[in-house]
């Protein structure tokens, strides 16, 4: 199994950045939302398979704890992202006399 450096993280900014440009389209924060989504499902799928690996003895276990540590940073960071934007909805919501 190979594990991907977090230099992969990069990818994750230039996504959003067309979200940023088209400042009035909500169908791309949701493309950008979707693209980052399935980023985190694969990460958390790749931990999955590499803890099933060290199970098996395919994969030795720094590459397991590797995967599985970078998957817990992922899973905390969209925690922390949805925190936020559930924040700033209540804020609009709360703005806007609701």
């Amino acid at each position: 199994m190979k594990i991907q450096g977090l230099s992969d993280t990069g990818a994750l900014a230039a996504q959003g950045s067309p979200a940023v440009e088209e400042a009035g389209s909500g169908d791309a924060f949701g493309a950008a939302l979707r693209t980052a989504m399935d980023g985190v499902e694969e990460t958390a799928a790749s931990a999955d398979a590499a803890g099933e690996g060290l199970v098996t003895g395919e994969v030795d276990l720094h590459e397991a704890m590797v995967s599985m540590e970078k998957a817990d940073l992922v899973l905390r960071i969209a925690g922390t992202v949805r925190n936020k934007v559930i924040d700033a909805y209540q804020q609009l919501v709360q703005a806007a006399g609701g």
